[in-house]
């Protein structure tokens, strides 16, 4: 592993005590792929992550009083000082036993003193002392995230201390529950985790809106309650995402899902879309007699989601992605029961743009999710079977036209301006769209006679 000899080589004449620490040590005990490194020393830690990044050609970044990351090669490599006087100390204090060994950068000694190294070959996660969920309680969510990661089991101890302290969860900022909840949707164990973290009340702390999903959802489309049908939802996405990979535009779809949106997979933010894209319906819930109905849950929902968005702040473009699966998921069906014409493909495009897909995909999961329990006319095939027709056209039409003429040349023929200009725009690109208008004469002739003085 050239980056850990690389630092092997930087640390061994210089006078400063250097351990690898938490992850990294337990992912090469392992055999994991590293990306992630973390180091301890027990000097000043900054001068020596910049003497490294000049050393590789790299950049560094302090991320707070703490740590200092240099990124280089592929590699996160966090630079800290030692959390006690020896790295016997600073191991007392980690988070889990597994997390607790450290590997010399002078001599390769490896040090655990917790028992470590025969919990991870019992696969268990331990807390390291008592007081850990209390110090730091993030830490209850990362043991499930490993648990999911590793396959590990959570020791029964540690276990009950998340149960005891599941509503600390609230004392962490929103950013990195965000960022926890992510890994863990990463992974492809995330229905399962997700699962026993609501077991233990610990995922309904997290999304409040939860809560009033179990409660309502029941109706002559659902047989369970919105909540559960949202997990069956994600369950559906792991399960049929190779079906998917497998079809005519597999290898599209999955350069798509596998795209960078602020650090995060495509495929990740679309998998806690998936999750959130009902969580209207408890504000849209009405019952008329013995008709229950959720109208308009795609607006409430995305009223929803903006409180939400309040407390974990998700970037603009992972923001508008879960936006448009909320917004989007009923369209779909609809296209779906009316049919799905040149001209509402363009709609749904212009709408969704570089998300169309996600909301194709979410609606996919979303009633072969339904139809899983509930399928009296052989709908669920005839839906995927829809969803990859509209998915074939999403990629022979999925540019948007290019522009024929301008603002300037609208408001020339029309003498009109502000918010008119636009929609005639629109009506332009449509029309290009649907293979009407050509070229730029023809747009022209186009406004002459339909918007012209």
């Amino acid at each position: 592993m050239d980056i850990i000899k690389d630092l092997h080589d930087f640390f061994k004449e210089k006078d400063v005590e250097a351990f690898l620490v938490g992850g990294a040590v337990r992912d090469i005990l392992l055999g994991y792929k590293l990306s992630d490194i973390d180091i301890a020393v027990d000097k000043d830690f900054l001068p020596l992550a910049e003497e490294f990044a000049m050393e590789k050609d790299a950049s560094v970044f302090l991320m707070h009083e703490d740590v200092a990351r240099v990124v280089t090669d592929g590699f996160t490599i966090d630079f800290c000082r030692m959390k006690g006087k020896t790295i016997e100390e600073d191991l007392f204090k980690r988070d889990f036993t597994i997390n607790a060994i450290a590997k010399s950068l002078k001599d390769e000694r490896i040090i655990d003193i917790l028992g470590g190294i025969k919990d991870l070959k019992d696969g268990v996660i331990r807390i390291v002392y008592p007081d850990a969920f209390l110090d730091d309680p993030l830490r209850m969510l990362r043991a499930f995230r490993l648990k999911g990661k590793l396959n590990f089991r959570i020791e029964e101890n540690t276990l009950n201390l998340i149960k005891e302290n599941y509503e600390k969860i609230n004392e962490v900022s929103g950013e990195r529950i965000r960022d926890e909840i992510f890994k863990i949707l990463d992974g492809d164990r995330a229905y399962e985790i997700l699962k026993e973290l609501d077991e233990i009340l610990l995922l309904s702390e997290i999304f409040p809106v939860f809560k009033r999903m179990k409660l309502v959802g029941k109706c002559k489309y659902h047989t369970v309650d919105s909540f559960t049908h949202s997990m069956f939802s994600l369950k559906t996405l792991e399960n049929m995402m190779d079906d998917v990979l497998r079809t005519k535009h597999g290898e599209d779809i999955k350069r798509h899902l596998e795209e960078d949106m602020s650090g995060v997979k495509r495929g990740t933010v679309l998998k806690l879309a998936t999750l959130l894209h009902d969580i209207g319906k408890p504000k849209a819930y009405k019952k008329e007699g013995e008709k229950i109905t959720f109208k308009g849950h795609d607006v409430t929902g995305y009223e929803e989601f903006l409180e939400i968005d309040k407390r974990y702040n998700f970037s603009k473009e992972q923001r508008n992605l879960i936006t448009a699966v909320i917004k989007g998921h009923m369209r779909i069906l609809g296209l779906f029961k009316v049919g799905a014409t040149d001209r509402a493909i363009y709609r749904l495009i212009r709408d969704f743009e570089d998300n169309t897909l996600d909301v194709i995909l979410a609606s996919l999961f979303d009633v072969t999710a339904t139809r899983l329990l509930l399928d009296e006319n052989g709908e669920r095939e005839r839906y995927f079977n829809f969803c990859m027709e509209l998915i074939e056209r999403l990629y022979k039409k999925k540019e948007l036209p290019k522009k024929l003429i301008s603002g300037e040349d609208v408001i020339k023929l029309t003498g009109k301006r502000g918010r008119f200009v636009g929609e005639v725009l629109d009506a332009i690109n449509e029309e290009v769209f649907l293979g009407n208008i050509k070229t730029r004469e023809e747009a022209i002739e186009f406004v002459k006679n339909n918007y012209a003085r």
